[in-house]
């Protein structure tokens, strides 16, 4: 049985991508998403490639490897915003995908994200928690709050380090998501996540600010790009097992550099 699924570009872009299967159920699959990468087609992302349609296509084109799956279909369960890494969910027929939608729109699922952030709030402490209607902003790819026209939203934040240079890491719970909830609402509760710059996020730093005495090259790179942010472990429902994203290399290195547990 595949352990992993493969990508020729373009189907993903210009590079070949293998992304691994991280949990498998009878009716579903849980994919590795590398941080660039859509799961489904959204009016923010008109142009990417994405998931939904480079598994479909290569399963009617007949590839082995996802026939041997024994999938009828592919359909993604929830979006998840493109800048971030983290995994995908996805129903391998009709009835998987509509149990699953069902389950995600219900509320019956369980997302934990990790994400690296300065806390900029007063006094607020270790554990907040968030419940701000999210509504889409006109002209803009980004959620923002609206009590009058958003639709609800609730996520737990809960501090786990302190690091360096004010950096702490961060893990957020949440039932549902909407598109970057987890992003929006960790602007509100007073994080500035790394290299966000959609939600007011702090620079990623360099190395060299970190390690004023080191040489050689790289030193004046940013340490990270785009969002620190990593949808960590998924439970897909009640009796599944839960779903977990290995973090992507680089922000395994982002948490050494700023003395984070990894």
């Amino acid at each position: 049985m595949a352990d992993a699924i493969g990508f020729p570009p373009p189907l993903l872009g210009k590079r070949a991508l293998r992304l691994a299967i991280l949990e498998r159920g009878g009716d579903w699959l849980a994919l590795e998403k590398p941080a660039g990468v859509a799961v489904r087609q959204h009016p923010w992302d008109p142009d990417r490639p994405d998931l939904d349609a480079a598994l479909n296509r290569q399963l009617e084109a007949g590839k082995p490897e996802l026939q041997r799956l024994g999938a009828e279909l592919f359909g993604s369960v929830f979006y998840l915003d493109p800048a971030i890494s983290g995994l995908a969910l996805f129903g391998t027929s009709r009835e998987g995908v509509a149990r699953l939608r069902n389950g995600f729109g219900s509320e019956e699922m369980e997302f934990e994200f990790e994400l690296v952030a300065r806390d900029r709030s007063a006094d607020e402490g270790e554990r907040r928690t968030i419940e701000a209607p999210l509504l889409p902003h006109r002209s803009k790819a980004k959620m923002i709050p609206s009590t009058a026209k958003g639709k609800k939203a609730r996520t737990r934040f809960e501090k786990r380090a302190e690091g360096a240079a004010g950096w702490s890491l961060w893990t957020a719970f949440a039932s549902f998501i909407r598109p970057h909830q987890i992003r929006a609402h960790a602007r509100l509760a007073g994080l500035s996540v790394m290299a966000d710059s959609d939600y007011e996020g702090s620079p990623a730093p360099l190395l060299r600010e970190l390690k004023p005495r080191a040489r050689g090259a790289g030193l004046a790179k940013p340490l990270f790009l785009g969002p620190a942010v990593h949808l960590r472990r998924l439970k897909p429902g009640t009796g599944e097992a839960d779903c977990v994203a290995p973090r992507p290399q680089a922000f395994d290195v982002l948490l050494k550099h700023l003395g984070l547990p990894q």
